[in-house]
């Protein structure tokens, strides 16, 4: 009876002190998660710094000063004695800060009672080293990813043929080589965290069989070696124009043709060469031109205009070409145009009727503006034109718009009734300067302005008020 007192009273006690040393674990663990309360707990490390105590800003603030020079480290990607050179940043990679902050606050964490202070009391003996995880931007990858194999692929040469000496030269293709990025991703995500201020990789290469090789210019070689077999004779009033294979050789062309390697007769070479012979025979045609004004008078007497038909030639020339004859005598044909009669206004003078309606006549030599119905003269008033370095354009040019008083910026002066031509130019009464000065119409008759037409006094208003939008003003010399 009393052994067993003396067990339970022994009991009892080892009971009590390991639920008193449990209570007292259990509210000291309380008490330290109580105290790191939104705060990382003890021994969690980012880059053998410690972040005991920081906040989830704090914490970022570190992890992103660490991580963000290591995406400015240049990697430099090798392969077939060529380099590509490029920053991390510029391959996609990066890495999330707000994971990584999340990773280092959940140490020693878990919704789980019982395990959270298994994990809480961990963290008071066992360090944690969170890791950055390099990710990737998968568009900005590839466009790495593209730039690379750019710089680093040998395309493959196709075989070809070309013309020496009269000779057809084959040309034969080479192999060439294309980079295998398949691993480069999980390359770069290693070695970012090296942190080597430069990194080089070595990427592997698959050869790449060119589509053409030498057998598959059989067909256009014996083509182009026919073409050259041959000769020529272009014969033209008497004289003769040879084209020998040296000549010949330039009028072939090689490339592929519907998916095959092909050899042809080029027809804009050719004419090249009729247009050679053409300039030293042909005659231009010359039209006749009779003055809109009276419809008789001849102002030029026309011309017969004699042309090599270019056209029958190259027909004839690839057709000899292609025949078995080796020499072959063409005779050039030469077609007639018949020139025709054009009514014209003479090039100078006040001509009226130059145009129907209502037309404004500037002539620059008499600096004279003359208004114009059709063939009445409404009336002439003299002007100033454009002086030698700012002179007056000829030609047609029509009214596009109205403005009582228009004001130029670039000379700050003023400009009563102004009718505007286009590109800066206008018909204007004599130019006014802010404080009320007006030039003189001494001035009339001379040329002296920048370019516009000006008018006097009354005439200005008077041409403004008869002058519609769109009548067209014929400047001469």
């Amino acid at each position: 009876m009393g052994q067993n007192y003396k067990n339970k009273k022994r009991f009892l006690i080892v009971a009590t002190t390991i639920l008193s040393l449990i209570f007292c674990l259990a509210l000291s663990l309380f008490l330290y998660q109580r105290a790191y309360a939104n705060k990382i707990l003890h021994n969690v490390y980012f880059d053998n710094i410690n972040l005991e105590g920081k906040t989830r800003v704090q914490a970022k603030t570190i992890i992103q000063n660490n991580t963000d020079p290591l995406l400015d480290n240049k990697i430099i990607t090798k392969s077939t004695g060529k380099q590509y050179e490029a920053t991390f940043s510029q391959t996609g990679v990066f890495f999330d800060i707000d994971q990584t902050v999340n990773n280092a606050f959940t140490v020693g964490r878990n919704d789980n009672f019982f395990k959270t202070l298994f994990s809480l009391s961990k963290t008071v003996f066992s360090k944690k080293e969170i890791s950055p995880q390099p990710t990737f931007n998968n568009d900005e990858y590839q466009n790495y990813l593209a730039n690379t194999q750019n710089n680093l692929s040998l395309p493959p040469v196709d075989a070809s043929l070309t013309i020496s000496n009269n000779k057809i030269v084959t040309n034969t293709g080479t192999n060439g080589l294309t980079v295998d990025a398949s691993g480069l991703k999980d390359e770069i995500a290693v070695e970012i965290l090296t942190k080597q201020e430069t990194v080089a990789i070595e990427i592997p290469t698959t050869p790449v069989t060119p589509t053409l090789l030498s057998e598959n210019l059989s067909s256009a070689k014996t083509i182009a070696e026919n073409y050259l077999a041959h000769q020529i004779n272009l014969t033209l009033s008497g004289q003769n124009y040879p084209a020998d294979s040296n000549i010949i050789s330039g009028w072939i062309s090689f490339g592929l043709q519907n998916g095959k390697y092909a050899a042809w007769l080029n027809d804009t070479i050719i004419k090249t060469f009729l247009g050679k012979i053409a300039a030293k025979n042909d005659i231009s045609v010359i039209d006749t031109k009779i003055s809109a004004v009276d419809n008789t008078t001849v102002l030029q007497q026309g011309r017969q205009g004699i042309y090599i038909d270019q056209n029958d030639a190259l027909s004839k020339i690839k057709t000899a070409l292609s025949s078995s004859a080796a020499a072959a005598t063409i005779a050039l044909i030469q077609t007639t145009k018949d020139p025709q009669i054009i009514k014209v206004f003479p090039d100078e003078g006040i001509i009226p009727g130059r145009f129907p309606g209502k037309y404004i006549d500037i002539s620059l030599s008499s600096q004279l503006l003359t208004l114009f119905d059709d063939t009445n003269q409404i009336g002439q008033y003299q002007v100033s034109t454009g002086k030698a370095s700012t002179p007056t354009p000829v030609g047609t040019r029509t009214v596009q718009g109205h403005d009582p008083r228009a004001w130029s910026s670039p000379s700050s002066l003023w400009m009563p009734w102004f009718m505007a031509l286009g590109g800066g130019y206008g018909i204007h009464e004599l130019p006014e300067w802010p404080n009320g000065y007006k030039e003189g119409e001494a001035h009339l008759g001379t040329p002296v302005s920048h370019g516009c037409i000006r008018l006097g006094v009354g005439p200005a208003e008077f041409v403004y008020n008869w002058t519609p939008d769109g009548t067209q003003v014929y400047i001469h010399k």
